[in-house]
């Protein structure tokens, strides 16, 4: 059984005239359990909307979300799955402790297993030791951390975040990105969206790309970043313009670093370029075989959507 389904589901909003805005176009989407899922793409492209579907808290108009082989509308099963929005809003006057502790009761806890969830959850988000502070003095990140830790209260078995890294400085990235790889390794299926690429590529197993309201693609993280290479990438102890007399009629870029000069070029051939460069390449400090990257090939199912649209 796949934690998360999506059947066929289309959500159109419908406006003053006539027509009707498509969010979300017959979206067929099924992930297994214990799953890291990485959903990409532009603002726009329906990720919002998908997840608010999957929630509940919008409903589709025509096909269906699963969530633990149940509709996603059944009250039981929305007890375990926890739920991070991409900008949280809490009633300010409360502290931590007080937000868990509602989040805890609206769960069906009993009190000591809210102290007990408090207590581990505000040590993994770093807010311990402001329990008891209120949340209208903590910043975007700090807000951020309480929210992760509500979603977790109830110890769910599908957690959904729409853009946890926002507002995040790098020691938050790296907090989050822990708490995601100890969820999957309590088997958890975690289903997140970002714009932050780098993350994505560190944490998930797979992806999905949606552009203009349609799932353009699914694989496998190594799947989509396993790609026949399109050249190279040489750095060598030398000028460019050194280089530059060496590689005539090589079509490549050369970029000086620091006494180091990158050379980048679609040329595949390795063994001609490094005869190509004689005497230089003593100097060779590395040779990378250039991949697009998770940005370039998502940027390539835009343009691709663009192009169909037209």
């Amino acid at each position: 059984m796949e934690p998360i389904v999506f059947d066929d589901v289309t959500k159109l909003y419908k406006g003053r005239s006539s027509t009707s805005q498509v969010a979300v176009d017959h979206l067929r989407l099924s992930i297994a359990e214990g799953n890291v899922f990485g959903f990409l793409g532009p603002n726009g492209a329906g990720k919002s909307t998908a997840i608010k579907i999957l929630l509940n808290l919008i409903f589709p108009t025509s096909g269906q979300a699963l969530l633990l082989g149940k509709p996603a509308a059944d009250t039981a099963v929305r007890s375990r799955v926890g739920y991070l929005p991409e900008s949280p809003n809490f009633y300010d006057h409360l502290t931590p402790e007080e937000l868990l502790w509602f989040g805890g009761k609206t769960s069906g806890l009993r009190s000591n297993q809210i102290k007990e969830r408090t207590d581990s959850l505000l040590d993994l988000v770093d807010l311990a030791r402001v329990r008891r502070q209120r949340l209208r003095t903590f910043s975007k990140g700090m807000i951020q951390r309480a929210g992760v830790a509500l979603a977790l209260v109830n110890d769910p078995d599908v957690v959904v975040l729409d853009e946890p890294m926002s507002g995040l400085d790098p020691l938050g990235r790296k907090l989050m990105a822990d708490i995601i790889r100890r969820l999957k390794h309590e088997g958890k299926t975690v289903f997140f969206s970002s714009h932050i690429l780098h993350d994505v590529e560190d944490l998930c197993d797979q992806v999905g790309i949606i552009v203009n309201a349609r799932l353009r693609r699914v694989a496998g993280l190594a799947d989509v970043l396993s790609v026949p290479a399109t050249g190279w990438s040489l750095t060598v102890k030398a000028t460019p313009d050194t280089v530059r007399s060496h590689l005539t009629g090589v079509t490549a870029t050369h970029t000086a670093r620091g006494g180091l000069t990158e050379i980048r070029t679609s040329e595949m051939d390795l063994g001609k370029l490094l005869d190509r460069l004689g005497a230089l390449k003593e100097g060779l400090v590395s040779a990378t075989p250039l991949r697009p990257t998770l940005e370039d090939i998502l940027l390539q199912e835009i343009e691709h959507a663009d192009g169909e649209s037209r």
